[in-house]
């Protein structure tokens, strides 16, 4: 098949959730035979010393535009009917680009990643009849109800209100106009057709490389937790502050020599540490290897509040055999119970008590690891979630 992929960033590298997500579809999409092209915003990112690599897999088309937030467009988007977070993705730059794309290329599939770029889908119509699907990757009206809901500051809080309200009436009918809309989980599918009956919908987990399967652990260093992921975006961000604000300092009250390792950007400039636990944090950022650098690790903290679909860090954590310990949110749309495949807490002193038990060697450790490494081998590796995309475009063929 010729699939063409309508993407809001450049996919390569795959240093985050996101980017994994796609990048790991397209390329083993393409091992399975299928040419892809693809079309996505530059957002500054530079990407030319990656050529060769994505030129393995894909023909890749970048519109030079950047999406990033402002005061003004969020101001101006008061009078809009589509949320902020939307409606910044259209662009005429890209609108042009894919209407000439269009014009001279022919697909058998187009496939258009999160509701960010939805709005091509009215694009699309008027040119070609060619099956589209929506990959939600997130139901973002679930991701901005927790979020004004989670928000202190008035102002925001309101404003982020406002904003759940319009994702209210535009996501579920933008999912409704295409052929098929591909969910993450269960949990957002029932969502969705709460909100639409009408919309197409199917469920298609996102992937994991198998070589993380292999990794074997090492000696475990005592009392040592982990945190993986960027604090630009902003779920991580709550997350880790509310850990480290309520949650951390009982736990180094019980055990002085705990150590809370914190990989990804974004930490120095968004932290302070009080006196008390500073010396018990240690910023790694950016590793090359991550996975290698935390096989040692006790145990991986997730604390997200804000959140929709699957967390990406968790599978991998648990294909690597690292026990992890999250919140119900942080949990949802895996298939795993509390004390099984890892720990489940979510207020404070629960999540604080399990981490301290974990510590004292009430857990077992070898059985969450087994456990995880098997979940991730039985649904979630890329072979079988690229097979589920084939099959769903050869349906929207036939």
């Amino acid at each position: 098949m010729k699939i063409l992929q309508l993407l809001p960033k450049i996919p390569y590298p795959p240093y985050d959730g996101h980017k994994k997500s796609m990048w790991g579809l397209i390329k083993r999409l393409s091992e399975r035979g299928h040419v892809i092209d693809l079309i996505a915003y530059g957002q500054n990112q530079d990407y030319k010393n990656h050529l060769g690599e994505i030129n393995k897999y894909a023909n890749l088309h970048v519109v030079e535009c950047v999406t990033g937030n402002s005061i003004i467009g969020a101001i101006k988007n008061l009078v809009s009917d589509v949320p902020y977070n939307i409606s910044k993705y259209k662009t005429k730059e890209y609108e042009e680009f894919l209407t000439k794309h269009l014009s001279l290329n022919k697909y058998d599939v187009i496939h258009v990643t999160n509701a960010h770029m939805g709005w091509t889908i009215d694009v699309i119509r008027k040119l070609c009849k060619t099956p589209v699907i929506l990959r939600e990757e997130n139901f973002e009206l679930a991701i901005m109800e927790r979020y004004y809901k989670n928000q202190s500051n008035l102002v925001l809080k309101l404003y982020a209100y406002l904003q759940y309200k319009k994702f209210l009436s535009y996501e579920p009918v933008l999912c409704g106009k295409f052929n098929t809309c591909v969910m993450m989980s269960d949990e957002d599918e029932n969502r969705l057709l709460e909100l639409n009956p009408l919309a197409k919908t199917k469920v298609i987990p996102l992937g994991i490389d198998k070589e993380l399967l292999e990794i074997e652990r090492e000696a475990t260093e005592k009392f040592s937790l982990v945190h993986v992921g960027s604090l630009e975006w902003y779920p991580n961000y709550d997350g880790l502050k509310w850990f480290i604000n309520n949650v951390f300092p009982l736990i180094v009250d019980k055990f002085k020599e705990t150590k809370l390792y914190l990989y990804g950007g974004g930490v120095t400039k968004n932290f302070y540490f009080s006196e008390s636990i500073k010396d018990n944090i240690i910023v790694k950022g950016f590793v090359t290897n991550i996975w290698d650098d935390v096989k040692n690790k006790s145990l991986a903290v997730v604390p997200l509040r804000i959140g929709s679909g699957i967390r990406v860090k968790i599978l991998e954590m648990l294909a690597t055999g690292l026990n992890v310990i999250t919140t119900s949110l942080g949990k949802e749309g895996l298939p795993v119970k509390d004390e099984e495949e890892l720990l489940i807490a979510d207020d404070e002193n629960e999540f604080a008590r399990k981490i301290i038990d974990y510590f004292n060697g009430q857990f077992d450790s070898k059985k969450l690891s087994l456990n995880g490494k098997q979940l991730i081998r039985k649904k979630y590796l890329w072979e079988e979630v690229a097979e589920q995309f084939e099959s769903t475009y050869k349906e929207l063929l036939r």
